[in-house]
């Protein structure tokens, strides 16, 4: 009778279950059904806790006779409770149960919450926990304390320590507080550095808190006459910010629990950090949760000005102080000595660094010091100590110390220098001088900078010389290739007449005779002895031996027609007559002139170069204005505040203006490379990326514009390996210019071997065809595939399977601004591209710019 009376109560208890869903699997329907029919139990829960907190969990537990089974944790949780762990165990009392049942949840929603039934199960019955109501609680802010943060300064430069503030006033009982939560945005940014100075208050004073995840000492002070209250609490903070801009710092938040009832004394014991502040509140104690909050604050951080001094920079920032002292003051050279920096001023100690001492001017060569600073600290900043060596005899005195400070209040940088000590030094076994370079690493390697880019490009003569020559033997290519067969057609008899000319003598006799002949005027009286030589040194007579008899035997031997030879005898009667008899009458010797005929010089060379030229000073003339205009707005971005939107905007306006010259043909690679510049410091990778390999194709040994070029690169997120061999990577334009220049060297080498017939021009002339050929086929097969080139230019964007959005992606990361690819088709707004690695994949063409490669 009092199993079915208990039955009965236990099923007026259990709340309505919902009805079964009939998709959960028939495992599930099996164990329902073993549940119900099995015998149901009430069983009494136990909560640990007095109070509950929507992020809090909290537990109860149970107690059972025999082994029970837990259920799922995702089966009984409802929109009032989230369940997180069910676990059973053995318990070390009997008497309460043989065995616990330990029940982990999380209220989710502030008020009256009910939490549900939990069904345990045994072998032979079905335990219920009786559901409960619980009032969830939150944080609740107090006006019983107040929390301030407060900096005296608001507008401060990249790395200058600037110090905070911080003042809490409780006026609750200390006794009652636990769990102090204070934990300040700024201890998360990375570009954000927090100093909390050691305390040298009057010890008795001294608190411990926790704050952002560290154990402090602050300052309590009380009013006088009350010794429950916690008072207030002080705490400075040092902060200093690693790059420009203006930052704003969230409100801050302080929370504790107090406690329904006065706990022990606050802070009984010597130890600082024994208080309550750093416990966590018992789940037995009966508390509520109170907050107080501390108002934002905006800061504008400046860039610091270039520094054009010729010193390094310190670091440190006015006002500030430098006490130097050295032991002992007499030594030998080689001698250790130790040297203490101590520096004074408005900084704290973990904020405080030296440039290393061996970069001093006044020590290099005649002391050898370490470099490794020991750090100590004192109440006003930092003692630096270190050991040195003097390298000679001729050190009387330590020098002064030379530190580049910035003051913060005019805005530039100030020179600080210490005394010089008076310093004996003595020679050390007869010698008087020690090279640094005997110490080994004494000596400084210098080492490329991986990081930045290089300077903008001038224009001048020579690179536009250079741009336009690419142009000339890019636009105008198979125009150049033909020139060089043509220019070797047109100039083979000349070689070949020179040729015949160095192996034979007589033939060069009367080659020059000939020449002399042909300069000779039609009407001067010149005329006929050149005739006369020109004679003789054809058929082998001396020109003074020359007479009318041998032009008749000559001119028969070559079987000229008679009416030639008579006029060569008229006039030689005619020159006999007017130089031995009176006749005045001077002869006429056009007929001379059919002989021969004036060879005319090919002129294609000096017209190429008149072309260039000309092309040179106009581009030079036209380019001034807009070219100026682009390093204007260059230098203006660079005035302004470095990382913000007016900046930015002035260098996408640069480059921009730098690309128009480009696109114009003026000063071209020096404008692509400085447009890549520009397009760099706005943080357009992609665009830089792409002017930067433009700017190669017209200037392919530019070093600065392959650095700027791999820092570029080196920012890119995706790390896309380059599985092309060199030459694969190489411009169009750079093979025609080198087609061109190989063709005109070939052609060139083929007719001085013509001319000298030398073995070693032979095979020079072999190596160039060899040349030309391998870099015709390469440029060939290089032409027909039409090779683009492209990057992207957008943060971040996913690649697709096909030439639409609804095809899958084709990686599952995106590619980001800057990553490279050669452009192998393209379907209307779609490109199919092809990354370094060798996969493929499209991308919209809105997203990527091309160029031709």
């Amino acid at each position: 009778m009092n199993r079915w009376l208990i039955l009965l109560l236990s099923l007026t208890t259990v709340p309505h279950l919902p009805a079964k869903d009939e998709t959960k699997p028939s495992t599930d329907q099996a164990t329902a059904e073993v549940e119900e029919a099995l015998p149901v139990v009430p069983v009494a829960v136990e909560l640990k806790d007095k109070v509950w907190f929507t992020d809090r969990a909290a537990t109860a537990v149970l107690y059972f006779d025999e082994a029970v089974k837990a259920p799922e944790v995702g089966t009984s949780s409802n929109h009032d409770i989230s369940f997180l762990e069910f676990s059973t165990q053995e318990t070390a009392n009997p008497k309460t149960g043989k065995f616990a049942a330990v029940i982990r949840y999380l209220p989710r929603k502030v008020g009256t919450v009910r939490l549900p039934t939990v069904i345990f199960t045994s072998e032979t019955t079905a335990y219920h926990t009786q559901p409960k109501e619980l009032t969830v609680s939150e944080p609740q802010r107090t006006d019983a304390m107040s929390l301030t943060l407060t900096t005296a300064k608001q507008r401060i430069y990249v790395g200058e320590p600037v110090k905070f503030n911080l003042v809490w006033d409780c006026r609750i009982n200390a006794a009652e507080l636990e769990a102090l939560k204070l934990y300040p945005e700024f201890f998360n940014d990375s570009n954000i550095e927090v100093i909390i100075p050691r305390n040298t208050a009057d010890e008795k004073t001294h608190v411990g808190i926790p704050i952002g995840g560290r154990r402090v000492i602050g300052t309590r002070t009380r009013e006088e006459g009350d010794n429950k209250s916690l008072g207030r609490i002080e705490l400075p903070i040092y902060l200093r910010f690693s790059e420009a801009g203006t930052y704003t710092l969230p409100e801050t938040r302080l929370e504790c629990a107090q406690l329904a009832k006065a706990g022990s004394d606050f802070a009984r014991y010597a130890a600082h950090f024994n208080n309550a502040l750093f416990e966590s509140v018992d789940a037995g104690e009966n508390y509520v949760r109170i907050f107080t909050t501390a108002a934002s604050i905006q800061l504008e951080v400046l860039p610091l000005p270039a520094n054009e001094s010729g010193t390094e920079f310190s670091g440190l920032y006015a006002p500030i102080d430098f006490e130097v002292s050295l032991k002992p003051s007499e030594i030998e050279i080689g001698q250790l000595m130790e040297l203490d920096i101590k520096v004074s001023g408005n900084t704290p100690h973990g904020m405080i660094e030296l440039p290393k001492l061996s970069h001093q001017s006044g020590l290099r060569k005649r002391f050898l010091v370490d470099n490794d600073l020991s750090k100590i600290w004192h109440e006003d900043g930092t003692l630096f100590r270190t050991r040195l060596r003097a390298l000679s005899t001729t050190v009387q005195a330590f020098p002064s110390l030379q530190f580049l400070v910035f003051n913060p209040k005019t805005g530039d940088y100030e020179k600080y220098s210490t005394q010089a000590i008076p310093l004996k030094t003595l020679p050390s076994n007869g010698q008087n001088f020690i090279p640094l370079k005997s110490y080994k690493g004494a000596a400084v390697t210098l080492t490329n900078q991986p990081e930045g880019i290089w300077h903008n490009l001038k224009a001048n003569r020579m690179n536009d010389l250079l741009n336009i020559l690419f142009d000339l033997f890019s636009s105008n290519f198979w125009l150049f290739i033909l020139l060089g067969p043509i220019a070797f057609i047109a100039l083979l008899p000349v070689v070949r007449e020179r040729h015949r000319r160095a192996k034979d003598r007589r033939y060069r006799e009367r080659a020059q005779a000939y020449e002399h002949f042909k300069r000779t005027d039609t009407n001067s009286p010149e005329k006929w002895p050149a005739f006369l030589a020109f004679m003789a040194a054809h058929f082998g007579h001396s020109s003074k031996a020359w007479t009318t008899s041998d032009s008749v035997e000559a001119l028969n031997r070559i079987q000229a027609p008679d009416d030639e030879i008579e006029q060569v005898i008229a006039m030689h009667r005619a020159v006999d007559a007017r130089e031995f008899g009176e006749s005045q009458s001077s002869p006429e010797f056009t007929s001379l002139n059919s002989i021969a005929k004036r060879v005319l010089k090919s002129t294609s060379h000096s017209l190429l170069m008149l072309l260039l030229a000309c092309q040179l000073f106009t581009s030079e003339a036209s380019a001034t204005e807009e070219w100026s205009q682009a390093e204007q707005l260059f230098t203006q971005a660079q005035n302004e505040l470095a990382g913000s939107e007016a900046a930015n905007a002035l260098y996408i306006q640069a480059a921009l203006k730098f690309q128009a010259e480009a696109k114009a043909g003026k000063h071209t690679g020096e404008s692509w490379g400085n447009a890549g510049n520009a397009w760099f410091q706005a943080g357009s990778l992609g665009n830089a990326i792409a002017a930067y390999r433009i700017a190669q194709s017209y200037r392919p040994f530019g070093t600065k514009l392959a650095e700027n070029l791999a820092a570029a690169r080196a920012m890119t997120l995706n790390d896309i390996p380059i599985k092309q061999k060199w030459w694969q990577q190489l411009p169009i334009r750079w093979l025609k210019s080198a087609a061109v220049l190989i063709s005109l060297l070939f052609w060139t080498c083929l007719l001085i071997t013509l001319r000298y017939q030398n073995r070693k021009l032979y095979i020079l002339t072999t190596i160039t065809a060899i040349c030309l050929l391998i870099v015709s086929i390469y440029l060939i097969q290089k032409t027909k595939s039409k090779v683009i080139a492209g990057v992207v230019i957008v943060d971040a964007l996913y690649s697709k399977k096909g030439p639409d959005y609804a095809y899958s992606n084709a990686f599952n990361e995106p590619l980001h601004d800057g990553s490279e690819f050669i452009v192998l088709e393209t379907r209307n707004d779609w490109s199919f591209v092809e990354l370094n690695d060798g996969r493929r994949c499209w991308l919209k063409k809105n997203q990527i710019t091309t160029f031709e490669w």
